[in-house]
């Protein structure tokens, strides 16, 4: 990150006057969120997420963006978070201390959000610093670059270099962290063919050396009312990861339907018989249908088979959906640390994965309301609910409610 400050000061000290003017010309914005979060788990594990938590926090941040300097502009953003009210203080979570630690790391109450030099030229488009956008096989934010091209209009190139990721939303500040690798992070390449005005054939593969790597596809359909696709990611893991030598999967298909404000959406998700999802839920994806913070069954477990079916309004003043996914799978174990497996004490002997062949099941409901009530504040209702299935994952009912006013 350091580089791209010392960059975009090295160009206005050459370029003083112009650099100014672009400087001075850009757009800014920046928002202040009250966020009120409930969490209960059945059962309760002291020391990961699922156990019961209350707090009152507020989130705040500031963007801003230069205008064009030739090809060049410049982003930078903050944001930060104070909690409030906290049910417990001394609740203990990957985080820190207190339940506003769970989203809110101690170490990273304040930190660097949005920030990045850019150039484009209208065929190619190169960010370095800290990147908030994602693709549909990486989906966390992440400190690195980003190189884009579509010189032919019907073939758009992404090569993208991960060197930490991490999370700075407004719910959520979590520690940057480098991925355990040897060789510097993951390298990503991805390519997307416009077949016809409705259809993308999407092709993408990355490698994190001695942790993992995948390979896959998207085939994606988008016509005036309807809606479809189908995808597969395959990954392959390495000596430096927990599921070392195995093979994970993830597989997805789903059709939609969408009218005015209104859309619905059917879809299934299945992960490999072995690992699962493995490793491929470390940069995150786009396939699962559930909240970012939710999905664990889906995530965690394997030989997953996932049916769901979504209901949403996409309108000026409402944004709002609802979400019911049935999943059954069967418990996978592990070696090493994690916030989920740990509390069940899955660490396995021999550094060899154990196998259990119990078929579990776990419904999941996930409820987003966003309503715009004046062009600077919004009310944001969440409920995430999982029941059955207790016995493998603890069931959550996880609600919040959030005041946002934005300048």
């Amino acid at each position: 990150m350091r580089i791209v400050f010392v960059m975009i000061f090295v160009v206005g000290s050459v370029f003083a006057n112009s650099f100014v003017d672009a400087i001075t010309s850009g757009e800014k914005e920046g928002d202040i969120h009250l966020l009120f979060d409930y969490t209960s788990s059945s059962p309760d594990y002291t020391g990961t997420k699922y156990q019961d938590n209350v707090f009152l926090a507020t989130s705040f941040g500031l963007y801003y963006h230069s205008a064009f300097y030739g090809y060049f502009r410049a982003h930078i953003g903050f944001r930060g978070a104070i909690p409030l009210i906290q049910g417990s203080r001394k609740s203990n979570f990957q985080g820190g201390r207190g339940d506003a630690a769970r989203d809110f790391w101690d170490t990273n109450k304040a930190m660097l959000a949005r920030s990045y030099l850019e150039y484009f030229d209208g065929d190619t488009s190169i960010r370095a610093g800290r990147l908030e956008d994602d693709t549909d096989a990486l989906t966390n934010h992440f400190d690195g670059l980003w190189f884009q091209n579509k010189s032919l209009g019907f073939l758009l190139i992404d090569f993208i270099w991960i060197n930490q990721q991490g999370t700075v939303l407004p719910r959520e500040l979590s520690g940057f962290e480098k991925l355990d690798t040897k060789y510097g992070g993951a390298y990503y390449l991805g390519a997307t063919l416009d077949l016809l005005s409705f259809l993308k054939l999407k092709l993408y593969g990355a490698l994190t050396p001695q942790l993992y790597s995948f390979v896959g596809f998207k085939v994606a359909l988008d016509a005036s009312h309807a809606t479809a696709s189908a995808g597969i990611l395959t990954g392959f893991e390495h000596k430096n990861s927990q599921f070392r030598d195995k093979t994970s999967l993830l597989f997805n298909v789903d059709i939609g339907y969408k009218y005015n404000i209104f859309y619905a959406k059917l879809g299934y998700v299945r992960t490999g018989s072995s690992v699962g999802m493995g490793s491929l839920q470390v940069t995150g994806n786009s396939v699962t249908p559930f909240f970012y913070f939710g999905g664990d069954a889906l995530n965690f477990a394997r030989n997953v088979n996932l049916f769901y079916g979504k209901l949403g309004i996409d309108a000026n003043v409402i944004q709002a959906y609802l979400v019911y996914g049935y999943n059954t799978f069967n418990k996978n174990q592990y070696r090493g640390n994690n916030d989920l497996w740990s509390a069940y004490g899955y660490n396995t002997l021999n550094n060899n994965l154990s196998v259990d062949y119990k078929k579990y099941s776990q419904g999941e409901l996930n409820l987003y309301f966003d309503w715009k009530t004046s062009d600077a504040t919004n009310v944001i209702f969440y409920l995430l609910n999982t029941h059955g299935g207790k016995a493998s994952i603890p069931n959550l009912t996880q609600t919040g409610i959030a005041f946002r006013l934005g300048f």
